[in-house]
């Protein structure tokens, strides 16, 4: 069996790297446990800066907790994302301390900033949202006048903003286009302030995008098939036949979930073919059974292969119980780091799934 993602790729951080951040931050807590919020921060960068110099940590102390929370972020950019995952991943037990990935949204609802003598609140910022083919496109507007000359700094204040009312991971991960325009389009819904817009978007997530982050129950998991072809296949090829998971789409961009894991297997005959689809679904079992990972679609192609994608939370693990599935038999594992569910939602947005009817919905996978 052939695996393209054994070990870090480039820019990825080293099993090592992260060890001596967490050798040296745990030797120096007691230290840093008694200076002020700024210069903790300072001194504990420092040190993050020379494994992960695209990553930062903030502390959050409350007054009467019994926990200081220790938050990485990536500042929103995405290719950082699995770095900063993985140092969180191998946190060590930290007594007083909670580690987490990733900003959270701001608690004030109308905040405030200024930038060369611009200031902004939410409330000067409009945002109306659309299904943007399974993520959340946005158009910005400015209740307030912009001056021509501020215009391009208005509207780097207007994403800061949009990152903090949101949060790291919703901004990065569940936001697609963002245009800031002088009028809004016909098409876009919700017109309103950004102090507002956060429960707007948890409600389009759910009832519009279909996003309830739950795992499909039995009772509720549907497919649709459909023929698909290549855009370099000849015209009498036979089509490869694709099974969409729409089920799947209720955990699309789950911050647990943000690895795409591709198990190609040869098959030569129907009783070839019947082997593959039993480990395939012999993985699937396995990794639902814990909420560990989740099968998306399959595909067989050409008549030789079937290759069954599933996103999971973490790689290795799920090679290993792949392994287990996989026995001797011949296959190819492809493994992304897929946080925006890229692959999934390419699919389901060309194959028109969130339209679909329960009608065209079929009970299994091809």
């Amino acid at each position: 069996m052939t695996n393209e993602s054994v070990g870090p790729g480039p820019g990825q951080l080293q099993a090592q790297d992260i060890e001596s951040f967490w050798q040296e931050l745990v030797y120096q807590e007691r230290h840093l446990a008694l200076l002020p919020n700024q210069a903790f921060v300072a001194q504990a960068n420092e040190m993050l800066a020379r494994v992960a110099p695209d990553l930062a940590l903030e502390l959050e102390r409350s007054e009467g907790s019994l926990f200081s929370r220790l938050v990485f972020s990536a500042h929103g950019n995405v290719d950082q994302f699995e770095n900063l995952m993985a140092l969180v991943r191998a946190a060590p037990s930290l007594p007083g301390y909670k580690v987490q990935a990733f900003r959270n949204r701001s608690p004030i609802q109308d905040f405030s900033m200024a930038m060369e003598g611009l200031e902004l609140s939410c409330s000067d910022v409009l945002v109306a949202h659309y299904d943007a083919g399974g993520i959340v496109g946005l158009e910005l507007g400015f209740e307030k006048i912009i001056a021509p000359a501020q215009r391009e700094l208005a509207q780097h204040m207007a994403f800061i903003m949009l990152d903090h009312a949101l949060g790291e991971w919703d901004f990065a991960v569940r936001v697609g286009p963002v245009e800031v325009v002088d009028g809004f389009a016909p098409e876009v819904a919700g017109v309103g302030p950004l102090s507002a817009f956060p429960a707007v978007f948890d409600a389009f997530l759910r009832d519009s995008l279909g996003r309830s982050y739950r795992f499909p129950s039995a009772d509720d998991d549907r497919w649709k098939m459909l023929e698909a072809r290549r855009r370099d296949a000849a015209a009498d090829a036979v089509p490869d036949l694709l099974g969409l998971r729409l089920s799947a789409n209720a955990v699309a961009t789950r911050a647990d979930l943000p690895y795409c894991l591709q198990w190609t297997l040869p098959f030569e005959d129907g009783q070839s073919l019947d082997q593959a689809r039993d480990a395939q679904e012999s993985l699937q079992a396995a990794l639902e059974r814990m909420e560990t990972g989740i099968l998306a679609y399959t595909r067989i192609e050409g008549m030789r292969e079937r290759s069954a994608c599933y996103y999971v939370d973490d790689a290795a693990a799920a090679q290993q119980l792949l392994q287990q599935q996989a026995a001797a038999s011949p296959g190819r594992v492809e493994v992304s780091f897929d946080p925006s569910w890229d692959a999934y939602l390419a699919v389901y947005a060309a194959a028109g799934a969130a339209a679909a009817d329960a009608d065209g919905d079929d009970p299994e996978a091809a």
